[in-house]
């Protein structure tokens, strides 16, 4: 089965570009409609009603009774779908797009002399909606991606892979309190519907406040600030100042931001700008103190 990891080239060409939020536009309607007509053509699916049903389904809508034995009744199936699919709200789409690899995608076999012959298994058909699917968030521009049978807001590439090496990362056992925060971080920024940056923000701080105390307990600090001034004081461990700084700059719009923490209103709303900015910083000054304190253990005294 083919794999799709690279947004093609119209997305690329355009470059620095504002996704698209909280909408399912008339145009990955259409993109989707061709998908399902696909889809059926390779019986990955099992056809226009099965897809009217799961819609109507999603939509709290009545069933319809169709007829499989009838053209006109799976040419209305087809007519409903492509009704539904333009009237549905935009997270609805989203939903349907994970059901449909999900729930209605099956395995494709053919019976023969009283024997059935599997020709292409259910993973391989859920591999090939996912990657459709993911190409048509690209080629739209969408704010989310399609991975692991789910829709999540995806973030720009370079946010994509720090977090993923911070996550690796916080991997190391000693850091599970860290990798708690930075994982509900993840998820407040990933709902497709209702996204948290304000939680976002915090919880990716507290990620690298945890991480600090952990991995530098000489430094004794209550916060992550404390850890900042230790780290612009201490002759234990080698951090420039500027880097601390930063630190402490990312500490203190957890403090101030607007409905972020202590109280805040005057430091700046959490936007999804903002709270995409400060995963990815937070990802790489994670990084930063593993490696500090690596460097430190490894150190070789003379």
């Amino acid at each position: 089965m083919p794999s799709f990891d690279q947004a093609p080239f119209s997305a690329r060409n355009k470059g620095a570009h504002r996704q698209i939020d909280a909408a399912f536009p008339k145009s990955a309607q259409i993109g989707l409609l061709h998908l399902l007509l696909d889809l059926i053509g390779r019986n990955f699916i099992s056809g226009w009603i099965l897809l009217a049903r799961e819609l109507q389904r999603i939509a709290r809508l009545p069933p319809v009774e169709y007829s499989n034995l009838k053209s006109a009744s799976i040419q209305q199936a087809r007519n409903d779908v492509e009704e539904m699919i333009g009237a549905l709200s935009w997270d609805k789409n989203y939903d349907f797009c994970e059901r449909l690899h999900n729930h209605l995608a099956h395995e494709v076999g053919y019976s023969y002399n009283d024997t059935y012959e599997m020709t292409t298994p259910k993973a391989e058909v859920q591999a090939f909606i996912a990657s459709e699917l993911q190409r048509l968030f690209s080629e739209e521009e969408l704010a989310f991606e399609f991975t692991e049978g789910l829709v999540r807001r995806r973030g720009r590439k370079h946010t994509v892979e720090v977090t993923t090496r911070a996550q690796v990362v916080l991997g190391d056992s000693r850091l599970t309190s860290a990798r708690r925060h930075y994982d509900k971080a993840m998820q407040f920024f990933r709902s497709p519907s209702k996204p948290d940056y304000e939680n976002c923000v915090k919880e990716a701080v507290c990620a690298v406040e945890a991480a600090g105390k952990i991995l530098f307990p000489a430094a004794k600090a209550t916060t992550l600030g404390d850890l900042a001034k230790w780290f612009s004081s201490t002759k234990e461990v080698s951090v420039p100042k500027a880097i601390a700084q930063t630190i402490t700059g990312i500490y203190a719009y957890r403090s101030g931001g607007d409905g972020i923490g202590h109280g805040g209103a005057a430091g700046g709303v959490a936007t999804a700008e903002v709270a995409e900015y400060v995963l990815a910083v937070c990802a790489s000054q994670i990084i930063y103190l593993v490696d500090v304190s690596n460097y430190r253990e490894n150190e070789v005294p003379f």
